[in-house]
């Protein structure tokens, strides 16, 4: 796996960019920035490079607009990581370290109120058979699809989800 792969996809920030591409299949950095209006155009500019380094995004297009040349973006079609248990199993441990470090950096910010903040964890142990467990999964990314194109406004704020299925026989 690329080093800076997990690193990357575990920002809150790029998710978001992440997500905007996603959403629209192929972005400009000016359309990305339409729809994240509370990220700085610079600090935009160094998650997009940053994506990029990683290969998690590419430059699909490019063609000069007023004077400089605007990059149009798409998710990568091939993720820089290997296929095999050892690069899951390291991608699994790096999003769960990357977690715990969000959540030592919240509970020891400045007036951390899990309440207020709506702070919910929870875990369930669902008896479901292969099929069952994808449509489960298409559920959720349903759900997820739902608020995705929410726009910064009074009283939002980022509201980081992790979603996690793993065997529950070990």
């Amino acid at each position: 796996m690329k080093k800076d792969y997990m690193e990357a996809c575990m920002n809150a920030t790029r998710q978001r960019i992440i997500q905007v591409i996603m959403r629209k299949k192929e972005a400009t950095s000016a359309e990305i920035g339409e729809e994240l209006q509370d990220i700085p155009r610079a600090s935009l500019y160094r998650h997009i490079k940053v994506l990029l380094d990683a290969e998690i995004i590419t430059v699909v297009k490019e063609a000069f607009k007023r004077g400089s040349m605007e990059k149009t973006y798409a998710i990568a079609t091939q993720m820089p990581y290997d296929d095999t248990n050892e690069e899951y199993n390291r991608m699994i441990q790096s999003a769960l370290m990357g977690l715990q470090g969000e959540f030592h950096r919240y509970f020891n910010g400045e007036d951390p109120d899990p309440i207020r903040d709506l702070l919910t964890v929870g875990s369930a142990s669902l008896m479901m058979n292969d099929e069952e467990t994808m449509e489960f999964i298409k559920a959720y990314g349903e759900l997820i699809q739902k608020y995705m194109p929410n726009k910064p406004a009074e009283g939002r704020k980022v509201r980081k989800v992790t979603f996690v299925i793993s065997p529950n026989e070990y």
